[in-house]
Parts: C-alpha cells; structure tokens; sequence
C-alpha cells in the first residue's frame, strides 16, 4: 500500500510529463490496474499449485524492480519504458491483494476477521508513509522530477522480504469449482446489486482520485505537498472505518451503509464544484474515502452473502474482476475528460453513475432488502 500511495500521488503528474499528449497522463495507472485484473486468476492458480510463500517473494522482487524501473524511466525521459514498469507494478500489486487472505488461513476460525483487520492497519500506516516518501524525496533526484519518490518506494518493498521469508502460510485448498454455477449468480438480484456498487463506488473513486494531482498541482498550482496531503487523508478515510462498518452492517443491514456511502458521494460532488482551494479538495476526497469505504464493503458483503463458502472464491473473482475492469477504464477517462474538457465538467460527469448508485441502494429500499445483513 506505500507503494500503491506513492503511485496514486505521483503517476498521473508524471505522466503529464512523459506522454506525447495530455490525455495520455493517467494512462500508465490504468494500465497498472488492468495488469492487476489480468494477473489476479493466475496468482491466485499459482499459489493453490506451490504455496503462497514462493509467490509473495516473487511479487515482491517483481514489485522492486518495478519501482527502480519507474524511477530509471523518468531520468530517461521515456513514456513507453514507465507504463511497461507501470504494468510491472500492477502483478505484484495482484500478488499482495492476497494478503489479507493468507492472515487469515494463518488464524484460529475464531480470530480470522481480527487477523484481516490487522493486516488492513497496513493501510493506514501506508497512509502515512506514503505521502511522506511522496512530499520528501520528489526532487531529491536532479533534473529528474518525481523519480526518487520511486526510487525509495523500491528500497521500502525490500523490508517485505524479512517478513514472508520468516513466515509460514499454509498452502490454500483448490475449490475453483465447488458449489452451483456462477450463470446462477448472473440472475440474482442481490449478488448483481452487491457486485454493482461496490464496483462503481470503486470505479468512481479511481475516476476523482486519479485527476486530483492534476487538478492541484497542474492547474490550482498549490504544490506537490499539498497534493500529498490530500491524497494522504483520502487514503485514510479509505481504511479508517473498516474497523467499524462490519459492525455497522451487522447492526443496521448493508442497505443502509450503501445509501451513506451514496449520501457521501454526492457531498463529494457538491464539494467539488462549489471551490477549488485546498479544503474544498481536501474535504471532497476526504468524502471520497468514506464513500467508498461503506459501498465497497458493503456491495462486497451483499456479494459473499449469496454465495456458500466453497463459491466465495469463484463469486467474489468475478465480483473483482467486473470491479478491475471498471477501475482501470474510469483511471484513463478521468486522464482523457480532465485534460480535454477540465475540472468542473469531469465532476459533473460523475452525477451520472452517483444517479445509478442512488437508483439501485432506492431498488433494495423499495423492494423490502433495507434489513438485509452480512
């Protein structure tokens, strides 16, 4: 998640150096993302076939030479070389996405979600971490902008490696076809509409948080530590309230955690639109974390509610793969739609999909759904 921090603060800004055209920016973070989607399946393959262990390694060596490679390719100047480590980047994102799984699989039944909210404290010191190597070591390579922020973030990724090598991760079982069809899945209401806010609750919160470097440092001009503050308060309000929306679906139902993280979007836009100084920003994507927060777990919860245990696995991939691909495509639109068409007219494109949210979170309320808890 440093790794990830420093990227989200520093990729777009960089591209907006490197590409041959503006709307060119973002793209190397959409290629990350699509890297991500497209490795997820056969990281998870690998580590059924030969542990978990030798395949965290080698995302981590991945993850290493990756940043080195982002770092060499903005001291040469070359676009192509940066979204090819960009690429990199994203495989060894896909490998540490099982994490949290395999704290998991390491715990006592009764201690598995404390487990997973240990490993999801990483993401709040990445918080802060992040943004820290971002706004500290941006300049620290001469006449080559940015490039030193990657430069640390590959020698950060080493510490990993004393970690897993001391670590024993039990092998996962192989359950890839156990349980009913996911064709039976694609017709129930509750998992499509689990899988459809969590994805373009996700998608949108790319969408915004892709472009803000852009719009702070390029075009408000209110400095890359600014920006990293932004971005570093954004990403905590992503991970803060994970320790308590489960319990706040457990109490209330998932129906009503999305129809905040609805309410908390549209905030987002208002705040958006209504300034562009740095509270307007930071309290925009401030919003932006928490919204996301309460649709991604809560679609998710909505998702794994369906499906038995020995389906999750197959139901909740093609849940993430569905997200992924939502993801990596609203990264490259905020690129194009910010550089051509600016600021104001990217956010309000966004009241469309918020529309959508609002419509399907009033579907389950209509429809009887607002008790159902995960």
């Amino acid at each position: 998640m440093t790794t990830m921090n420093v990227n989200m603060i520093n990729t777009a800004l960089v591209g907006s150096i490197l590409a041959p055209v503006a709307w060119l920016s973002t793209l190397p973070l959409s290629l990350m993302f699509v890297m991500s989607m497209l490795s997820t399946l056969p990281v998870s393959l690998l580590m059924s076939r030969y542990g978990r262990r030798p395949v965290f390694i080698a995302g981590v060596c991945v993850a290493v030479l990756s940043a080195l490679s982002q770092g060499m390719a903005i001291v040469l100047h070359h676009y192509v070389f940066f979204c090819i480590a960009s690429m990199g980047l994203g495989f060894s994102l896909a490998c540490a996405g099982f994490y949290r799984y395999a704290a998991a699989d390491s715990a006592a039944p009764e201690d598995k979600p404390r487990a997973i909210s240990w490993v999801l404290t990483g993401g709040l010191v990445a918080a802060f971490l992040g943004p820290e190597i971002a706004r500290n070591t941006v300049d620290i390579v001469p006449d080559a902008l940015y490039a030193g922020c990657f430069f640390t973030a590959s020698v950060v990724q080493l510490f990993s490696l004393l970690f897993i090598f001391g670590v024993k991760i039990p092998k996962p079982e192989n359950q890839s076809f156990a349980g009913r069809p996911i064709s039976l899945f694609l017709r129930m209401p509750m998992f499509l509409i689990g899988m459809f806010c969590a994805a373009l609750g996700y998608a949108l919160m790319s969408y915004l948080m892709t472009a803000t470097p852009l719009q702070v440092v390029n075009v408000s001009q209110l400095g890359t530590s600014a920006n990293a503050s932004i971005i570093q308060w954004h990403v905590v309000a992503m991970f803060a309230p994970s320790f308590f929306t489960g319990n706040l679906i457990a109490r209330y139902g998932a129906s009503r955690i999305l129809g905040l993280g609805v309410f908390a979007y549209i905030m987002v836009i208002v705040l958006a639109l209504i300034g562009d100084d740095f509270w307007h920003y930071f309290g925009a994507l401030f919003l932006l974390g928490i919204g996301w927060n309460f649709l991604y777990i809560g679609g998710s919860s909505l998702v794994a509610l369906v499906a038995n245990p020995e389906e999750r696995g197959r139901v909740q991939g093609v849940a993430d793969l569905t997200m992924t691909i939502l993801v990596a495509s609203a990264s490259l639109v905020a690129g194009v739609v910010h550089s051509q068409l600016g600021w104001e007219m990217m956010v309000m494109a966004a009241t469309l999909p918020v529309f959508c949210l609002m419509c399907t979170v009033g579907w389950l309320f209509s429809y009887g759904y607002y008790n159902t808890k995960a």
